[in-house]
């Protein structure tokens, strides 16, 4: 009965304080809703002027790298045409040493066609001096080939090898260009002058036809618009210098800029969204952030044959405008675009940034609802004070103690420790009776706690034991090699993830009559040394295949950098010089035979195994101390033409 009048005389109370909650919630949230409508409509303006001023400052940020850049390739051209010059003076001096250095270098390789040989790409060293990264391609012409021209050649060559490898991170190549149809490049990645076209004609093509005399009387320097380099798969622009000798054009130092290297400039820390455009003087595109594909088979972008309808807007646009020093904007010129136009110091060009309407619209209302959703979690923090402060207020003590005595029957310790900023906050008899279950609570957690440490320590332990047997399972206790289980793991992996690798397969040569002459322990010392010597094998993943075998995992970049890469390792064993008097007629030391294959992921692991057994049974056969495989290098990607 006294429960009952208990209730009848808090039902009232409650009802009260969800109605008080309710009426303070409506109010706020019209306050609120009239609040941020104001401010939306007084902040909006002034935040689409702060956006269009923060642009104006991008750009002109913007254009301090990409000037430096290409003040930084002019400069480069003009050391380059210097060094050749000179060159070419000291190869004049000594025209038939020239020649003949022309004749050892450069190979036929179709009819009226030389071109350098690979070896100067891959890396050669010869009388004291190291050329690499050089390609050349001398195509035909009806000029004859003659101890001048050769020395051009070689000159180029040479300069080329001494001042390419500084510019790589500039440029994505440096070249010498010749009017006779000939050109020597540096690159590190493409050798050009080995697979371009055997019929090409440079001089046909707009690039290089732009630095005759017939076609730049005044011998300037230029930088062709955008195009499509199919050799390197990229869109690029070129820099041509015309290097002249006594009023005869003898070369073009040149280099090619990537568009990804501009727009890297144009766009880092820029905002999102906004179109780039970068347009020589004569309206030709040079960067823009938006080239369709289906674009490259056009020689260059201009606005004869780029009927982009942004670029064209853009083109009418810049046509229309006198000279700029300053940043402009144009707010309606180009349809649902703000331009920002800024002519490029120097070089006369434009760079334009567009940037959509809708996005500045969508940018001026972040700060509006900024602050409306500012004053809604505001608002909702003061709710929920005013939530607490009647629930507070209008809650029975009583309520508060049976709660947390429903929380010690349940075990829920740590919510009676937790929960003591909300509920410990009675005075008198509930106090005392609230602060002895909690009390009681933090007994009963540090019981647990104490009992949760020991088990945590003893499974750190158990887990610790466990790693060390895991490591155990995996090496071979011999030889400190990889054992067959982590050799079968690893094969595995590689198939899966399609890693290019080689596998290898090495057996000891005669090893059954090294043991039965020498004896066991001498066996297993021989193991152990064979073993080190595998594992000294840099990147190599060396495994004990069983007995006597091993077998080795190789990426297949060491052996398409190193052909005799696997010889060199049977070399390396044998050079361990372990005398074996019962070994073949091939070695009177410890020697291996290996078989090695290419892991190709459309086979499974037993079939590639078996590939490499086979071929080890043959290394056997021949004698041993040798080496049998079906490995090629991966042959280069071609490139078209220029």
């Amino acid at each position: 009965m006294e429960r009952r009048d208990q209730n009848r005389q808090l039902h009232p109370q409650e009802q009260l304080g969800r109605r008080l909650v309710l009426r303070i919630t409506f109010w706020a949230l019209l306050v609120l809703v009239v609040a941020s409508t104001i401010t939306f409509f007084s902040t909006y303006p002034r935040s689409q002027e702060q956006i269009v001023t923060s642009l104006k400052q991008d750009i002109q940020m913007a254009l301090v790298p990409t000037e430096m850049l290409f003040a930084q390739v002019a400069d480069n051209a003009d050391i380059l045409a210097q060094s050749f010059l000179r060159q070419y003076r000291l190869q004049q001096d000594h025209a038939p040493g020239s020649s003949a250095l022309f004749d050892n270098w450069f190979e036929q390789t179709s009819e009226g066609v030389k071109r350098l040989k690979q070896q100067y790409f891959d890396g050669v060293t010869e009388n004291q001096r190291s050329i690499k990264g050089v390609s050349a391609f001398v195509g035909k012409s009806d000029e004859p080939l003659d101890d001048e021209r050769k020395a051009r050649i070689v000159a180029a060559t040479l300069t080329l090898n001494e001042l390419g490898p500084a510019w790589s991170k500039v440029v994505s190549n440096s070249h010498l260009s010749m009017p006779e149809n000939a050109l020597i490049m540096y690159s590190e990645d493409s050798p050009w002058g080995r697979i371009a076209d055997e019929n090409l004609i440079m001089t046909d093509y707009s690039v290089l036809r732009s630095s005759l005399q017939s076609q730049n009387p005044e011998r300037e320097p230029n930088w062709t618009g955008l195009y499509y380099d199919s050799s390197a798969d990229v869109w690029t622009i070129t820099y041509q210098q015309p290097i002249d000798l006594n009023g005869r054009h003898l070369a073009n130092a040149s280099f090619d800029v990537e568009l990804d290297k501009l727009l890297t400039d144009l766009q880092t820390g820029r905002h999102a969204g906004t179109n780039h455009m970068l347009l020589n003087d004569q309206g030709d595109l040079i960067a823009a952030s938006n080239i369709s594909e289906n674009l490259k088979k056009q020689p260059l972008l201009s606005h004869d044959n780029y009927d982009e309808p942004l670029y064209q807007s853009v083109y009418a646009l810049i046509k229309a405008q006198p000279d700029v020093n300053s940043v402009q904007v144009f707010e309606d010129t180009v349809p649902d675009h703000l331009v920002i136009l800024q002519q490029v110091p120097r070089l006369d060009w434009w760079y334009v940034a567009l940037y959509p309407h809708d996005l500045i619209r969508e940018q001026a209302s972040v700060q509006p609802l900024r602050l409306s959703i500012t004053g809604l979690l505001m608002l909702g923090l003061l709710l929920l004070v005013v939530h607490w402060q009647v629930n507070r207020e209008v809650s029975q003590p009583l309520r508060r103690l049976a709660s947390v005595a429903g929380l010690m029957d349940a075990k829920n310790y740590q919510d009676v420790i937790t929960s003591r900023d909300k509920q410990w906050r009675f005075k008198g008899e509930v106090k005392l009776a609230l602060d002895a279950f909690r009390t009681m609570a933090r007994r009963f957690v540090r019981a647990q706690q104490s009992l949760e440490k020991q088990v945590s320590e003893r499974t750190a332990e158990l887990a610790e034991a466990n790693k060390r047997l895991q490591h155990l399972a995996h090496i071979d206790g011999l030889t400190g090699l990889m054992n067959r289980r982590s050799f079968d793991r690893d094969l595995q992996t590689i198939l899966s993830e399609k890693s290019p690798y080689i596998l290898a397969l090495a057996d000891i040569d005669a090893f059954k009559l090294f043991n039965d002459h020498y004896g066991h322990e001498a066996g297993d010392r021989v193991l152990q040394q064979v073993s080190q010597c595998l594992l000294s094998l840099d990147g190599v993943l060396a495994y004990r295949y069983g007995g006597e075998e091993f077998a080795l995992l190789i990426p297949k970049a060491l052996v398409n950098a190193n052909a005799s890469f696997l010889t060199e390792v049977v070399a390396k064993v044998a050079a361990l010089q372990i005398p074996h008097e019962f070994n073949s007629r091939k070695a009177d030391v410890v020697s291996i035979s290996m078989g090695a294959v290419t892991v190709t992921p459309d086979r499974a692991p037993a079939e590639i195994i078996n590939q490499a057994d086979e071929k080890l049974y043959k290394a056997k056969e021949k004698g041993g101390n040798c080496v049998e495989s079906n490995i090629n290098k991966d042959s280069s990607r071609a490139f078209s033409s220029y």
